[in-house]
């Protein structure tokens, strides 16, 4: 009996924001499709990769009122990122697995 497993990477992660918490953290926010696994991620910038980003897990939000629209997550990377280079109304900004 053979088996094949095929490994499907979750589309990009849309991104809303980046803060960067210090010179070694970061957050970035947005809406992943499933569990965030550690390791590198690229974060893009229309389709092009700007900064490979190593993820660490889960920053827990709390929501300021209740409502009934899903909270953003939060992904916590090592490394830092210019946030001034992105326009996030203008700009496609994702975060996907790294190759």
């Amino acid at each position: 009996m053979t088996f094949c497993f095929l490994i499907v990477n979750p589309s990009p992660m849309r991104v809303l924001d980046i803060i960067q918490i210090s010179p070694q953290e970061v957050f970035i926010v947005g809406y992943p499709d499933g569990p965030v696994v550690p390791g590198p991620w690229a974060l893009q910038l229309n389709g092009e990769t700007v900064a490979v980003l190593e993820a660490t897990g889960e920053a827990q939000l709390e929501a300021q009122a209740k409502g009934k629209l899903a909270l953003p997550r939060a992904v916590v990377c090592r490394g830092q990122v210019e946030r001034q280079r992105f326009d996030f109304t203008r700009d496609e900004v994702t975060l996907e697995r790294a190759s």
